[in-house]
Parts: structure tokens; C-alpha cells; sequence
């Protein structure tokens, strides 16, 4: 091989990068099935859409080549890769992603339930399964039980195919694609799940308010984790099982090195028969997606129809939806100052509006977080008054992040109910860095920091 690279090479690779940068970028909705690298197009063609991305990630997987042989360690990566997949699989999901020990999935609103919805359902399908069928024939075979952390997260992602199809004059060249994540749904959700092990699944505050089951929703707590220089909210779940037909025990990495190790019994009858009810559904699943595909299409031709009707109603809208923002800003502003107010419209009203809020202002523009700063001195004294503190320390940071004025006061009656800071003393630290306060408001801020790190440090 040359040790130069020649100029057909050189002039292959400036062509493409010039047909990449100068083409423009087309747009396509992800509505009801996440596309496949083979069906998306080797161009600039982009993929947005709502999605809930669950990854799993093993514990202590570095000390694994110590302690097991190769055969050995193939059995155990190979299982455990099973187990999540088909757990993804039969729960409306795609697994698109392996990363060493970590596996990555996707969920999108579809027949199944919501993206939330199905995401969540996995994860629990992904515990019940390791603990209940995995680890007890890792333990009985190999005297091994996996430690493993699930996070998930809910937000916009972008998708693109990346690569290089083939190579000229050589036709046994493979082509080497893939799909390149754009947004950060990935990422939080790898570090949510990095931040919990022992079967505990993390969700973001997006995914939670999402679910659907007002039951499912009472088995999560709320969470603040800080871990090395980021601070992750959210929910977690610890063991979180979906019901069996025939119940198993659970067989749990739950020790430390110095624990008395308790043995696993596996019942063998028990889990041939879950493995049973799975399969005996994959008839009902292909013609669920056969459906699904004919939906989908359906599905883009009125969606089609829908954006030319958008696009002829845009400046009436744009009109309109100003208006709404400043009526429902106006609505939350009654309930500033005004305890008895707050407390008698009640959550449910002050909620409605500031969800009214937000949907206007991302009509105008405004970002969730920015309409957010908008109303967070407002929002912070009304949970304040309905004593949702753990709501109010959200908009306390919202207001020390985006907001010129932030009180003392109302700091110390939130942080005192909470009990945690972090969010809060970084925003504020961040906001001093930036240098774009009166110098009045300043000082309000230097003072509140002082007051955090000599109470909390």
C-alpha cells in the first residue's frame, strides 16, 4: 500500500464533502416507526421527531476477563445481549445501538402506547428478566449474577445516515453505514444509567410526566444525583417487576464483596413456561407491524396535507398565539403575591395554565426553558403556597438561570423543604460568571451564594 494518498482519493473525498455541504438539508417526521439505516437515503436527509431512548449498561464488566474464560465470557455477553433485546423487541421498541456492555433502544409513539409508555414497560421487562430468568442460570452454570443500570430519556432527536457506501473496484467492499444521534436524549440517558445500579431504572422528569398510569407513577420517587461535575433529576424505580404468571424469586446482584452471598434457585418449569407466553405472541406482533407500515403511510399522506394547511395559516397563528402567550403569562401572574388565590384555583389550574404557556410560547419562539424564566418568580410563590417545594425548587432555578432578580428569602424557604442544592448553587455560580446582572441584583446573588455554601459546603 502507498504511503501517500493519491489524487483520484483526494478528489473522491472533495467531491463528496462538496455535495454534502452545499446540498440542503430535507426534513421527514419520525411518526410511528423508527426508520431503518437501509430505508433512509445516503444524502442530507434528517429525521426529527419525539423519542424515548433507554439504554442499559452492565456493571463491574471491566473485572469480567479476570475472573471467566473466553467461552465463559461469550456465554455471558451473548445472554445478556438476548435478554434486551427481546425485551425491546416485545415492547414496541428498536434496539439500534451496541456499545461494549451497553445496549441502546429506541421508542417512538406507535400502536404499542406512547414512546414513554413503552420505554418504561421495557426496562421492567429488562429487570424482570435478568433477575428472574438471566442471573439464575449464571449463577447455577458460573456462580456470576449481573449488576446492570437503566436510564431513560424523553426529548427531540434528530437522525442521519453517516458513512460511505462501498469502494470503487472492489466489489467484495462492504458498505459501512450508520445512523448518526443528533440531540441529547442519547447521552442523558447513558448517564442516568451510569449513575444507578442493582436493577434501579433512572428516568428523566420528561419521561415521567409522560406515563400514563397514575398507578405506575406512585412506584418511582424523585431523585438528585450528583455525579462528578453534572447534577441528574429525575425519577427512580429500585426492582421494579412485572407480574408473572407463575411467580419466580428474584436472583439479585444486591452484595458488596463482603456480603454473605445468598445462593439463587432457578425454576426452570417457571421460566420455560415466560419464555412460552413471549413467543406465542410473535404471530399477533408481525401482523401488528404489517398494520403499523400500512398506517404509517396513511399517516404521511395526511401529514402532508396537514403542512400545506399549516403553511396558509402560519401569520394568522403567529398573530394569535402572541396574544394567547401574554393571556396565559397574565392568568399566572394573579396568583403572584396572592396565597389565598394560589391555594383556592388550586395545582390543577395553575398547571393548565402554565402548559397553555409554554405551547404558545413555542409558537412564538420561546423554548419550554425560556417561557419558563419568564414566569419563574411567579411559579415559585404559587407552589410555595400550595407546599409543592420540589416544584418551586425547579423554577428557583429556572429564575437564577435566565431571570435578573432572585430572593433570599424565598431561597431559603425552598432549599430548607428540599433538603438539596446543587442545581441551584451551579446556576447561580454560572450566572455570576456570565457578569450580565445590575449590580444591585448582583449583590442578591452573591449574598444567596454565600448563604448556600455556608449552610451546605
Amino acid at each position: 500500500m502507498s504511503k501517500n494518498i493519491s489524487k483520484s482519493e483526494s478528489e473522491l473525498l472533495a467531491t463528496a464533502i462538496e455535495r454534502i455541504i452545499s446540498n440542503e438539508v430535507l426534513e421527514n417526521d419520525i411518526s410511528g416507526k423508527l426508520p431503518t439505516i437501509s430505508a433512509m437515503r445516503d444524502s442530507n436527509t434528517v429525521y426529527r421527531g419525539k423519542v424515548s431512548v433507554l439504554f442499559v449498561d452492565m456493571r463491574h464488566s471491566t473485572q469480567l476477563p479476570e475472573l471467566f474464560s473466553a467461552d465463559q465470557l461469550v456465554k455471558i455477553y451473548r445472554s445478556y445481549i438476548r435478554t434486551i433485546v427481546q425485551a425491546v423487541r416485545y415492547s414496541g421498541g428498536d434496539v439500534r445501538d451496541f456499545m461494549g456492555d451497553g445496549v441502546l433502544a429506541v421508542f417512538v409513539d406507535n400502536d404499542y402506547g406512547t414512546a414513554e409508555d413503552n420505554a418504561v414497560y421495557a426496562a421492567r421487562y429488562i429487570v424482570t428478566a435478568i433477575d428472574k430468568i438471566l442471573n439464575p442460570v449464571l449463577f447455577r452454570e458460573l456462580n456470576h449474577r449481573i449488576s446492570y443500570g437503566i436510564g431513560i430519556h424523553t426529548g427531540e432527536i434528530s437522525l442521519s445516515k453517516v458513512g460511505m457506501k462501498g469502494k470503487e473496484q472492489d466489489d467484495e467492499s462492504e458498505n459501512e453505514f450508520g445512523i448518526a444521534w443528533i440531540g441529547n436524549s442519547t447521552n442523558l440517558a447513558c448517564k442516568q444509567s451510569g449513575a444507578v445500579d442493582r436493577g434501579t431504572i433512572f428516568i428523566s422528569a420528561t419521561t415521567y410526566a409522560a406515563l400514563s398510569d397514575i398507578n405506575e407513577k406512585k412506584s418511582w420517587r424523585k431523585i438528585e444525583i450528583k455525579k462528578g461535575d453534572n447534577v441528574l433529576t429525575g425519577f427512580v424505580s429500585e426492582h421494579n417487576y412485572l407480574p408473572l404468571d407463575s411467580e419466580i424469586a428474584p436472583c439479585r446482584n444486591d452484595f458488596s464483596e463482603d456480603d454473605e452471598i445468598a445462593p439463587c434457585v432457578l425454576d426452570n418449569t417457571l421460566a420455560t413456561s415466560f419464555v412460552g407466553i413471549i413467543e406465542h405472541k410473535t404471530e399477533e406482533l408481525v401482523r401488528k407491524a404489517q398494520e403499523l407500515a400500512a398506517k404509517e403511510k396513511e399517516l404521511d399522506e395526511q401529514a402532508t396535507f396537514l403542512k400545506k394547511k399549516e403553511d396558509l395559516l402560519n401569520t394568522r397563528a403567529k398573530t394569535i398565539n402572541n396574544l394567547r402567550y401574554q393571556f396565559y403569562c397574565d392568568v399566572l401572574r394573579t396568583g403572584f403575591c396572592e396565597a389565598d388565590h394560589a391555594r383556592t384555583m388550586g395545582y390543577d389550574f395553575w398547571q393548565e395554565h402554565l402548559e397553555n404557556a409554554i405551547s404558545a410560547g413555542g409558537e412564538i419562539g420561546k423554548s419550554e426553558q425560556a417561557v419558563k424564566q419568564d414566569v419563574s418568580y411567579i411559579m415559585v410563590d404559587i407552589y410555595c403556597a400550595l407546599g409543592l417545594y420540589d416544584y418551586a425548587y425547579d423554577f428557583l432555578v429556572e429564575q437564577a438561570t435566565g431571570n435578573s432578580w432572585l430572593s433570599l428569602y424565598k431561597v431559603q424557604e425552598v432549599v430548607k423543604k428540599v433538603h438539596y442544592y446543587y442545581r441551584l448553587q451551579n446556576a447561580i455560580s454560572s450566572r455570576l460568571e456570565q457578569n450580565d446582572l445590575l449590580p444591585d441584583n448582583r449583590k442578591d446573588f452573591q449574598q444567596i451564594l454565600g448563604w448556600l455554601n455556608s449552610n451546605f459546603e
